[in-house]
């Protein structure tokens, strides 16, 4: 794996500086499925943050579930949103789609959205622009050869980011989100728990985290309430770059501080 990785990042080097000498010709020949990106990666400005709702005034939420390992919790979820009729946007890491290529194809084929949550499943804050740059990359090309789907949302690795992460991920054509609203079923701390957090917060606009990894043991049992629950009060539910189509989005962080 460290070795594929080397040979990926120097023949991403090699793509840079092809395009910065030959104005992006051979990079397009030699890399055609890539996001093409400057030779300059960006620096910390203090300005950059990642997207964490929707602005709308349509009672709309998005469904947002992180795929990292395994592959016991992914059936149950996808069987659940195909009974309720719900299409979702699933955060996929590039290594999970490789492993496990039949779920992910199925996530496709059910009708959901995929993104990018990238490919090692680490802070990228610790990281450097190039570091940055090679983990979201290496997730582009291997969730475009499992899915056939193009990814353009990335979601940092525990929505742990930084400027830099955010500005690198936005010169590679994603743009990053993270969530205004977690459902903690990573914490496994009880369906009614999951239940009562998401319909007594919930606000129009919201992009809600769950996941999908066998981490999560316990979200099958919520997600049925959790949908009724949403559509009792009125939310429609859609995928993520729906949601973004109805509004403005929301570069402020509600979480921890009241919302009207």
């Amino acid at each position: 794996m460290y070795i594929l990785r080397l040979r990926w990042a120097i023949a991403a080097l090699a793509v840079l500086i092809a395009g910065a000498f030959f104005g992006g010709w051979a990079a397009a020949v030699l890399w055609p499925q890539a996001v093409m990106v400057s030779l300059e990666l960006p620096v910390s400005r203090g300005l950059d943050m990642p997207i964490f709702y929707v602005r709308t005034d349509q009672p709309l939420v998005a469904l947002t579930f992180d795929i990292s390992w395994g592959r016991q919790t992914a059936g149950p979820v996808l069987d659940i949103l195909k009974e309720k009729g719900v299409r979702a946007t699933f955060f996929l890491t590039g290594f999970w789609a490789k492993k496990q290529r039949d779920i992910a194809q199925r996530i496709v084929a059910d009708g959901h959205e995929v993104a990018s949550h990238g490919d090692d499943h680490v802070n990228l804050s610790r990281y450097d622009g190039n570091a940055i740059a090679d983990n979201i990359l290496t997730a582009h090309r291997d969730l475009l050869e499992a899915t056939g789907q193009e990814a353009r949302f990335f979601r940092p690795p525990n929505g742990d980011y930084d400027d830099l992460v955010v500005a690198t991920a936005r010169q590679l054509g994603y743009e990053t989100v993270i969530w205004s609203l977690d459902t903690l079923d990573w914490k496994n701390p009880g369906a009614d728990y999951m239940v009562r957090r998401v319909l007594d917060n919930v606000h129009p606009g919201d992009i809600i985290l769950m996941h999908a990894s066998d981490s999560s043991k316990q979200i099958h049992l919520a997600l049925p309430r959790i949908i009724d629950g949403l559509r009792a009060q009125g939310y429609r539910l859609v995928t993520l770059g729906e949601l973004m189509r109805s509004g403005a989005p929301a570069r402020d962080d509600p979480r921890g501080r009241p919302r009207r």
